[in-house]
């Protein structure tokens, strides 16, 4: 949605007679208004014969109402809202016309939102901050929240988690199962329900999958309930049902209702029957179970009952699935099925409780926190960004972002654990996890791994380490493994070997030379738990040089996190994960560093680039890149620059390697990291700011910003974009934030006890 070309587009409507005429509006006096306005103030520069940005408002659809050019429309409304039309350097008109014209046209934006096109398009994750931020937490919305009915289709997670539940390790098999969910891969939030669909390709992958499956769970793990039936002359009633059930939970996730174990029962006996074969009719059935709906969508239509203000509640059986996959990528627990079964969920404490029982439990892996933050933050897309490994002086690139983003990770789960003050934590922290072993483990078992690595140097100090194959031989291995036990309990995968020895040799003897603790190898973990491979000595060498530090003085704390350089290193935004995955192949990126600022913690909007607008820095050897961005200054790109660069250019003082510098290596200049607030809805925010430091410390402490947090935080677990009605939810959200001390968990439970959460309504149109 280019906005900014199609808000110069807008000005553009009433450029001539004829433009008139296409575009005329009804003549109602406050339409007449507008068209006035627009002919005074827009015309000049955005006429047929002059139209700046290549984009005409003559084409402009008059039927606001219902939905037609609503992105130009809102726009144009925004772009005059905020005094950026006309330009500084033009007439200007009176407040009073002003008003009337906003007044139009939101009211004729109010009428579109119920129109098929607007739906669609508040669907989209970058159109969430077109909601009013004022009059979500203005406190003047009232009525009831909900959500509308809905069918969310599965996400790739929940699949790759069912997979590997009733596959297990069977490789060949695993790897015959395709992933048939796929997902936008755009920054922000994709699991959005009204825009995940299954298509043709998606159900043909899970036919074939589903063939895969159930041939593996009649010949590899036969279940009993499976294997009686195969082994029965003619399978009995009972059999049969236990077999269905089985299926059910396997994939569909519940027990049967009577109906279907009656359908499928009476399926799978006719299959039988007819295929002359126990085996071939069974595996016809099951194979219908696991193409049921629900094995492909969530069913969120509120089947519970209606209340006085027409809304639906959730089932119980709704509830649990519901809870269950916001929090985690696992069907409903049996504690959760009961709690459904008894009416537990039937309240807003009982549902409250039933979250803090998850929550609670260390035993449950909560997968969509983290995914969370990592979406929010959009450090894990480090990997992502093509850099050249010359100009970061390691021949091995590929591994050290991936060790970046693990170690983001362990400071983003440190800060949730301890759950205080989390959004304030996670932008000001000044603590980080640099060559950690990896999940935050006690300091004494650290401390045996490092005694596991002494044993190691001294044992090859005197021998020809360097003349040892990968494969060590029978021998050496036994020895190896007798030094210490850790290294008896290595994966087999990951098992000690010569290579990684020759790692650790031109590593450790300078370390106890220097008196310095060395950095244990470790592994990685990338979403959908799929390991990376270890990450030894000789790759740590590489990714510290991200945090400015040297492999030769760096003395690895065995309790982290720990200060890295306190006047360098403050917060996320700082870390070098951060700063890579918003930066450019060659170069850093103000603009996208910018923009995320605006739009993630300032709850603000940024129109895209126009279609016609050719977006490329000039290259200049001898200038910064803060002085290659002056032409953005002009009046036609500043409106919409003046939101980015101010606040992109405070993170000039990294690289786009994310390391700390005070001076530009190509122009030699030196770096000015200035850069000032405006316009952020905050006044307490706006002003100068020296760096980029200054900058997260006053973010942090912002009451905006927390609540941008809480928006999105909405957004992504109720799986949608807020609505005005959402506001009595959001209000709530934040105070329960507030009022615990900034706890995660009060914010969560607020959400997902929230009547959005909990209740189903139609959009009145």
């Amino acid at each position: 949605m280019r906005l900014l070309g199609l808000l110069v587009a807008t000005l553009t409507l009433f450029s001539d007679t004829r433009a008139e005429e296409k575009a005329s509006l009804p003549r109602a006096k406050e339409e007449l208004s507008t068209q006035h306005f627009f002919k005074s103030h827009c015309v000049k520069c955005h006429g047929a014969k002059n139209a700046k940005g290549g984009v005409r408002l003559d084409q402009l659809d008059k039927r606001v109402s219902l939905g037609f050019d609503f992105e130009t429309w809102t726009s144009v409304h925004e772009q005059i809202r905020e005094g950026q039309m006309p330009p500084e350097d033009e007439a200007q008109p009176d407040n009073r016309d002003r008003m009337q014209v906003l007044s139009w046209i939101g009211a004729e934006l109010e009428k579109a939102q119920t129109s098929d096109r607007v739906r669609y398009l508040s669907g989209q994750f970058a159109f969430g901050n077109q909601v009013s931020h004022e009059k979500l937490f203005g406190g003047e919305v009232g009525g009831r929240s909900f959500s509308p009915p809905r069918l969310w289709r599965m996400n790739p997670n929940i699949y790759d988690r069912t997979k590997r539940r009733i596959l297990k390790h069977h490789w060949e098999a695993l790897g015959r199962v395709r992933q048939p969910f796929g997902m936008d891969a755009r920054p922000g939030f994709n699991d959005y329900a009204v825009n995940l669909h299954a298509d043709s390709a998606t159900l043909e992958t899970l036919l074939r999958n589903a063939r895969t499956i159930v041939d593996h769970q009649l010949s590899r793990d036969v279940s009993e309930a499976f294997r009686i039936v195969l082994e029965a002359e003619s399978p009995s009633r009972d059999q049969i049902d236990a077999a269905v059930r089985h299926q059910f939970k396997s994939l569909v996730y519940r027990l049967p209702e009577q109906v279907e174990l009656k359908r499928y029962r009476e399926y799978m006996l006719r299959a039988i029957n007819e295929a002359g074969n126990t085996r071939e009719g069974m595996a016809v059935c099951l194979k219908a179970i696991a193409l049921m709906p629900e094995a492909v969508y969530r069913m969120e239509l509120g089947l519970g009952d209606k209340d006085e203000h027409g809304r639906r509640r959730l089932s119980g059986s709704e509830l649990a699935f519901a809870i269950s996959f916001a929090l985690t990528d696992d069907p409903p627990t049996a504690e959760t099925w009961s709690a459904s079964r008894e009416g537990g969920l039937q309240s807003r404490r009982g549902v409250q409780s039933e979250i803090e029982r998850i929550l609670n439990d260390e035993a449950i892996a909560k997968p969509k926190i983290l995914r969370f933050f990592r979406e929010f933050f959009g450090y894990h897309r480090a990997p992502d960004i093509f850099k050249d490994a010359k100009r970061f002086h390691n021949y091995d690139w590929g591994k050290v972002p991936y060790q970046l983003v693990h170690e983001a990770d362990l400071l983003v789960l440190h800060i949730v654990n301890r759950d205080e003050d989390v959004l304030h934590e996670l932008l000001t922290t000044r603590k980080f996890f640099v060559g950690h072993f990896g999940a935050e483990v006690e300091p004494e078992e650290l401390e045996e791994r490092l005694a596991a690595l002494r044993l190691l140097h001294d044992y090859w100090i005197d021998k020809p380490w360097k003349e040892l194959k990968y494969e060590l031989d029978p021998e050496v291995r036994a020895d190896m493994e007798a030094l210490h036990p850790y290294f008896r309990t290595q994966p087999a995968k990951h098992r000690m070997s010569g290579g990684l020895i020759k790692d650790y040799m031109e590593y450790l003897p300078g370390c106890y030379r220097s008196g310095i603790r060395p950095m244990l190898a470790q592994f990685t973990l990338m979403e959908g738990e799929r390991e990376r491979n270890l990450t030894s000595a000789h790759d740590q060498r590489f990714f510290l040089g991200a945090y400015n530090l040297e492999i030769d003085q760096f003395d690895c704390p065995t309790e982290q996190p720990f200060e890295v350089n306190p006047k360098e290193r403050v917060g996320l935004l700082t870390h070098p994960a951060w700063l890579i995955a918003h930066s450019k192949n060659t170069e850093t990126n103000p603009i996208t560093r910018g923009k995320w600022i605006r739009e993630r913690l300032l709850a603000g909007h940024v129109p895209d680039v126009p279609i016609t607008v050719n977006a490329v820095v000039p290259e200049d050897p001898h200038k910064t890149l803060r002085e290659r961005f002056e032409p953005t200054r002009q009046a036609e790109c500043w409106r919409c620059h003046k939101k980015m660069n101010p606040l992109g250019m405070t993170f000039e003082s990294y690289d786009d390697f994310g390391r700390f510098r005070t001076k530009d290596e190509i122009s030699g200049k030196r770096i000015d990291a200035r850069g000032h607030l405006d316009s952020s809805g905050d006044a307490q925010l706006d002003g100068e700011v020296g760096n980029a430091i200054e900058l997260v410390e006053r973010l942090g402490k912002s009451r905006r910003v927390r609540q941008s947090f809480v928006r999105h935080a909405f957004r992504y677990w109720m799986g949608r974009n807020e609505m005005l009605s959402d506001a009595p939810t959001l209000i709530a959200a934040d105070e329960a934030y507030l009022n615990s001390g900034g706890s995660f968990d009060a914010l969560l439970i607020s959400l997902l006890s929230s009547d959005s959460f909990v209740f189903r309504k139609e959009v009145e149109k």
